[in-house]
């Protein structure tokens, strides 16, 4: 038996895990910008359906009040990251599971954004806690190091080994 390479078609992940990179990190900075614009609870704030998911009570956030737009942007903007996400465990899971490293750090972007949904409704429901507030800029810089550390692993797959067994005759 001798070892040969194939190549991996990597084109589709790439984008899914270059964007996953890309989009966790303008959502950090929708994030930001909700914080310095003091829009944390134009969508309401306190335990209940009326401040998270929905927006004082309605599924859209009233379209004139800039704050409330601004604040829901950022929980749709996630669900943008999300499809990145989801697309790129998806993607390995089925289609790269050789790929040790990129199936682990994709499936852990993909546990560690459930996890930061999660602590956004806490940081909302709390009425903006510092100590919640600041464990979610935490957790979104986690998240964001594992989107990029698995879009270089992407970037850096070439090929794989595989054992092809020859006839002789």
């Amino acid at each position: 038996m001798s070892i040969q390479y194939r190549e991996l078609g990597t084109g589709l992940l790439k984008v899914l895990a270059y964007a996953s990179a890309v989009s966790t990190y303008l959502l950090i900075l929708i994030g930001g910008y909700v914080t310095t614009s003091n829009s944390g609870t134009a969508c309401g704030s306190g335990p209940g359906f009326d401040s998270w998911p929905s927006c004082n009570g309605a599924l859209f956030p009233n379209l004139s009040n800039p704050a409330q737009v601004i604040e829901y942007s950022h929980r749709v903007f996630t669900l943008v990251v999300a499809f990145f996400v989801i697309g790129t465990v998806l993607l390995t899971w089925t289609r790269h599971r050789s790929a040790k490293n990129v199936v682990l750090f994709s499936s852990a972007s993909l546990v560690g954004l459930f996890a930061q949904v999660i602590l956004g409704m806490v940081t909302v429901t709390s009425d903006l806690n510092p100590v919640v507030s600041a464990a979610h800029l935490g957790l979104a810089s986690a998240v964001f190091a594992l989107v990029v550390v698995n879009a270089v692993m992407v970037w850096n797959l070439r090929s794989v080994p595989v054992e092809v067994s020859t006839i002789v005759m």
